[in-house]
C-alpha cells in the first residue's frame, strides 16, 4: 500500500470517525448528591436529614433564582444547591472533572493550575499545559463579549471571566476552548467535543467542597454544555430521575442526541417559552393542577396570551408556587383529604401541609398537572414526600417570586427537551429498570 492510499484510508476513517461521534445518541450517569454513589454521600445522616437538607437547599436555590430574574443579573444560584452532579473530561489526553450538573447554570468550568487561590479538591486539578488542545479566547472574540462580567489581561489580550454565586462564591481565570469527553454508558466509548468553551478557575473561593472540580453549566445559554454541543446531538437531550427518598444505589441517567427521543403511548409535550428575558432557564406555561377531580386555576382571571410563567429545573427538589396559588391547592388537597386530620409540620422541613404517614398512604390523591397541551399525572410520589417514619408531607411550597417545577415531580418520568422544536416532553416511566 503506498503512501497517498494510506492517508486517503486514514483520512476517510477519520471522516467516519467524526461523523459518527457528532450523530450517535449516548447517555450518561446524573449522580444524586445524595445517593451512595455521590462523593457528597455521608452515611451517618439519617434519610429525613438528608430530606430536609434538600428542602433548604431548594428554598435557598428559589431564592436565587428569584434575585437573578429581579434585575441582579450577574448573580447565579450557588451551584451547591443543585441536586445532582455528572463526570466529563476535559483536554488532551482527557483529565476528569466532578461538578455539578446544574440546568439553572450556563458556564461550565473548572479549576485551573497554576492556581492563584483554589479550594482544595480530590481529584487532580486541571492542567492546562498538559493538553494539546488548549487554547485561550481573546478579548475582541465574539465568545468574550457574551461574558457578563469580563475583563482582559493586558499582556496577550486573553479574555478573563468573573462568575460570583449568591452566597459570594466566587470563580475567576482564562476563558478558553477545550476538547469535552463524555463516557457514554450506552456502548462504554468516549465521545469527544472539540472547541467547548469554558472558565479555567485560576481563583476559586467559596462554599465548594473538596468532592467536586467545578460547574457543568446545562442551561440555555450561549456556554452552557448542551448549547455548545448543538447540532452534534440534534438539539436534544433528556433525563430519567429515580426516586430518591428514600435513598436508592442507583445513578439517573441523561440522554443525547438519538438516545434522548422520548415516544410511543402516553407521551404528553408542551411548548419552551421565553419568560423574563432569562435565556438560562427552560420555561413552560403552567395552567394549574386537578385533584380529586377540583382543578385550581393558576390564574383567577384567564390571561390573553400564552407566556412562560414556571421553569422546569432538574437541580430544586421542590414545586414552588406563588402564595395565592399554593393556598387554593392545600385547601383543595385538605377537601380530598376531609376524613383525615393534618399533622403539625416540623419546623425544620418548611412544608406546611403534612399527615400521620401510616394514616394516609391508601388515600394520598393522584394529580394532574396542566401545561400548555400536556396533562401531567403526578402519583403520589411525586407530589408528596415522606419525612422520617412519622410523617408525609406536601411537596410544594409556596414562594414570593420565582415559579419553579421541581425534581421531585419529575422523578419516574422520560423528560425530552428538544430545543430545535421548543417542546419538553414527559413519558411515565420506571426510571431504575432503564
Amino acid at each position: 500500500m503506498n503512501t497517498i492510499t494510506t492517508w486517503v484510508l486514514l483520512y476517510f476513517l477519520g471522516l467516519l470517525l467524526l461523523v459518527r461521534s457528532m450523530t450517535v445518541g449516548f447517555t450518561i450517569d446524573l449522580i444524586h448528591r445524595d445517593s451512595p454513589l455521590s462523593p457528597f454521600y455521608d452515611p451517618s445522616l439519617t434519610v429525613s436529614r438528608r430530606v430536609v437538607a434538600a428542602f433548604n437547599r431548594s428554598f435557598h436555590r428559589a431564592q436565587f433564582f428569584n434575585s437573578m430574574l429581579s434585575g441582579v443579573t450577574n448573580i447565579y444560584p450557588n451551584p451547591q444547591l443543585a441536586d445532582y452532579l455528572m463526570k466529563i473530561s476535559i483536554g488532551t489526553p482527557p483529565q476528569e472533572i466532578i461538578g455539578a450538573a446544574d440546568t439553572g447554570s450556563d458556564i461550565i468550568w473548572t479549576q485551573c493550575e497554576p492556581c492563584s487561590y483554589c479550594f482544595n479538591q480530590k481529584l487532580p486539578i486541571y492542567r492546562p499545559d498538559n493538553s494539546s488542545t488548549y487554547n485561550s479566547i481573546t478579548c475582541d472574540s465574539k465568545s468574550c463579549m457574551l461574558v457578563p462580567m469580563r475583563s482582559c489581561t493586558t499582556s496577550d489580550n486573553t479574555c478573563l471571566y468573573l462568575v460570583v454565586y449568591g452566597d459570594l462564591s466566587y470563580s475567576s481565570g482564562e476563558l478558553a476552548t477545550e476538547t469535552v469527553t463524555l463516557r457514554s454508558d450506552t456502548d462504554g466509548d468516549s465521545l469527544a467535543y472539540p472547541r467547548v468553551m469554558f472558565g479555567c478557575g485560576h481563583r476559586n473561593a467559596g462554599m465548594f467542597t473538596d468532592d467536586q472540580s467545578g460547574i457543568i453549566g446545562l442551561g440555555g445559554g450561549p456556554f452552557s454544555l448542551i448549547t455548545q454541543m448543538g447540532s452534534s446531538i440534534k438539539g436534544k437531550f433528556s433525563y430519567c430521575l429515580v426516586q430518591m427518598f428514600p435513598h436508592v444505589e442507583r445513578s439517573s441517567k441523561m440522554y443525547f442526541g438519538d438516545a434522548a427521543m422520548v415516544a410511543g403511548d402516553g407521551v404528553v409535550s408542551t411548548p419552551i417559552l421565553s419568560g423574563y428575558g432569562r435565556e438560562t432557564f427552560y420555561y413552560l406555561n403552567f395552567e394549574g393542577i386537578t385533584v380529586g377531580g377540583q382543578r385550581v386555576d393558576f390564574y383567577t382571571t384567564k390571561p390573553t396570551s400564552v407566556e412562560g410563567n414556571i421553569i422546569i429545573d432538574s437541580g430544586t427538589s421542590l414545586t414552588f408556587f406563588p402564595e395565592e396559588f399554593y393556598n387554593r391547592l392545600q385547601l383543595a388537597v385538605r377537601h380530598t383529604m376531609k376524613d383525615i386530620v393534618p399533622v403539625s409540620p416540623d419546623r425544620e422541613n418548611n412544608l406546611r401541609l403534612c399527615y400521620n404517614r401510616l394514616e394516609v398512604m391508601a388515600d394520598l390523591p393522584v394529580m394532574v398537572a396542566h401545561f400548555n397541551g400536556a396533562d401531567l399525572e403526578l402519583d403520589p410520589m411525586n407530589s408528596f414526600v415522606q419525612i422520617g417514619n412519622a410523617s408525609i408531607c406536601l411537596a410544594f411550597a409556596p414562594v414570593d417570586g420565582v415559579v419553579i417545577f421541581g425534581n421531585l415531580a419529575q422523578m419516574n418520568f422520560l423528560v425530552g427537551y428538544d430545543l430545535n422544536k421548543k417542546t419538553v416532553s414527559f413519558k411515565r416511566t420506571d426510571c431504575m429498570k432503564l
